[in-house]
């Protein structure tokens, strides 16, 4: 199982996520007991992630763009992939996998290989307006040749609580490789998520708090 370093970017800076209330979140130094700066650059030099997943969430907001930051990140790892609050199809042509999140992005025009990370805020977000539940979104994503899906509660990042529910109903439902975003906090969790047959995980605060070895980040499997 794959273990993604997450980075979630916002003026150029890395913060810390929280129950996805951006408007609240802080700069990561002041909730992490592994580094003491939020530059994005510093921060991958100094925990050297295998794998990594990036938020742009200045793109997400339509407040700005850390693409630049976003392809020098992508030198120092074996795999960089990014949610850049994708709303085009064009947009999708970029130098790293993409995630089309379905908070942003109308996933029945994905027209190239990518991620597609299934947003929930207490409800699934689909900015498509095209499905009734998450469930009818997988149907048709199980039509198209993807990555795979991530599966993101925002409502449970940064909380250590992850939502296996959510997830094993996906796994069921899902011809794709799935992977789990928000809420896992130790390494009870990550051998639950490997056991339920997940792909992968995207893990930050645990990482941060040292509730997981850092060398798991570095190896990138689990």
């Amino acid at each position: 199982m794959r273990v993604y370093f997450v980075m979630d970017i916002m003026n150029g800076l890395c913060v810390a996520a929280e129950r996805g209330e951006r408007d609240r979140y802080m700069p990561v130094s002041k909730k992490s007991s592994i580094i003491d700066t939020d530059n994005p650059i510093e921060i991958v030099k100094v925990l050297r992630p295998k794998y990594l997943y990036v938020a742009d969430l200045d793109r997400i907001l339509e407040k700005g763009d850390n693409t630049e930051i976003i392809l020098k990140l992508k030198e120092g790892v074996d795999e960089l992939i990014a949610d850049c609050g994708f709303k085009k199809v064009e947009e999708l042509e970029v130098e790293f996998t993409p995630v089309v999140g379905t908070e942003t992005f109308d996933i029945t025009q994905i027209s190239r290989k990518c991620y597609v990370s299934l947003d929930f805020k207490g409800k699934f977000l689909d900015a498509s307006k095209k499905f009734k539940d998450w469930e009818s979104a997988v149907e048709y994503l199980n039509t198209l040749d993807l990555e795979g899906i991530i599966v993101l509660p925002l409502h449970t990042v940064g909380t250590l609580k992850p939502d296996f529910d959510l997830v094993s109903h996906v796994l069921n439902a899902s011809s794709h490789p799935v992977l789990l975003g928000g809420g896992i906090g130790n390494l009870d969790h990550l051998k639950k998520a490997k056991d339920l047959g997940l792909d992968g995980v995207l893990i930050a605060t645990a990482i941060h708090k040292r509730n997981i070895p850092i060398e798991i980040i570095q190896k990138g499997e689990y």
